[in-house]
């Protein structure tokens, strides 16, 4: 056989190769490449432990864990198997990936990125709150992005002050609030679109917009007292959105905008939610009897629509279900 005839023929054997691994781990479940060989042989096709190595490079398949716990062969871009665990943000810089989640979760976060077998990735360093993943000086960095962004159900969302336009997101809002403090059974008060809206228009709230546009949390401030108190309230995150970390995003920007609007003013919020409470004791909040609070008759009329109104009232606005928690800037 002429030379060139023959090495169309090893290349079109090799390219046929490819395609049929490719299809096998797409539509089912390999461990090994003990299992890919007996895979292919059963189809008629022969190829060494080696070749099979050099086909899956080629490939840019990867091992994950699967559905079953174990690892699997998955070709890059496919969805990886997703953690429970929250990661609040990715950022990559030259061969470092840094992964920031919760106080507490980083050797937890940092096992499941091990066991991932993620091409590309050399290992981990876990402190506390944040996880370091060391990169190949050759490894795709936005396959590994991506990779993360699947694994811990990260999705990419600003985070900001509320512009006019975002009115449009106000029925959603009110919406979320509502069937939030049903399932919880929780005595948010009700708010309406038109009140959500003059917050906006105000400059005094801050929204989660996805890249998709939308809708993924929301929260707005108010001052009471003659500008003495400033209320943080209405914090939500959007059901889809949940599990994010977008939570603690929205209540640092809705901190800094009421620091900034009212630098002098005694910033509260009262709330029942324990993820709440803890992101508040991180900002400096401590947790405080209604007295401490404002006694603007105003803000506390925002309670008659919440279920638990009737204690609030019988003990003289001054005890509920709701903790108080208070942050004052000449404390700090």
């Amino acid at each position: 056989m002429h030379i060139f005839a023959y090495y169309l023929y090893i290349m079109s054997n090799k390219l046929n190769r490819k395609k049929v691994i490719g299809d096998i781990i797409k539509s089912g479940t390999i461990h090994t490449q003990d299992e890919l060989q007996q895979k292919l042989a059963s189809m008629g096709i022969s190829a060494t432990q080696a070749t099979l190595s050099r086909d899956i490079k080629e490939l840019g398949a990867v091992k994950v864990i699967g559905g079953d716990g174990e690892q699997q062969y998955r070709l890059s871009g496919t969805p990886v198997v997703k953690s429970h665990l929250n990661v609040d943000g990715i950022e990559v810089s030259g061969q470092i990936c840094v992964l920031h989640s919760q106080p507490g979760f980083a050797s937890a976060i940092a096992s499941v990125v091990d066991g991932a077998h993620i091409q590309g990735v050399m290992g981990t360093i876990a402190g506390d709150d944040t996880v370091l993943v060391m990169l190949r000086a050759d490894s795709d960095q936005s396959l590994i992005t991506r990779s993360f962004k699947q694994m811990f159900n990260i999705s990419d969302v600003t985070v900001r002050v509320a512009e006019p336009s975002d009115i449009r997101f106000a029925n959603d809002i009110v919406n979320e609030i509502y069937i939030s403090s049903q399932e919880r059974k929780t005595g948010i008060a009700r708010r309406t679109p038109e009140y959500i809206s003059e917050k906006i228009l105000a400059g005094k709230s801050v929204i989660a917009v996805s890249d998709n546009d939308e809708f993924a949390g929301f929260s707005y401030i108010e001052s009471w007292g003659g500008k003495t108190y400033v209320a943080n309230s209405g914090l939500i995150v959007a059901h889809k959105f949940r599990g994010m970390g977008i939570s603690k995003r929205i209540k640092e920007q809705t901190f800094l905008l009421s620091r900034t609007l009212f630098p002098d003013a005694k910033i509260f919020s009262i709330t029942t939610g324990a993820a709440v409470m803890k992101m508040n004791y991180q900002f400096g909040f401590r947790p405080v009897p209604f007295s401490e609070l404002t006694d603007d008759p105003e803000f506390w009329k925002g309670c008659e629509g919440c279920r638990h109104f009737d204690i609030l009232k019988s003990h003289d606005y001054k005890m509920c279900i709701c903790t108080g928690l208070l942050y004052d800037p000449k404390e700090k």
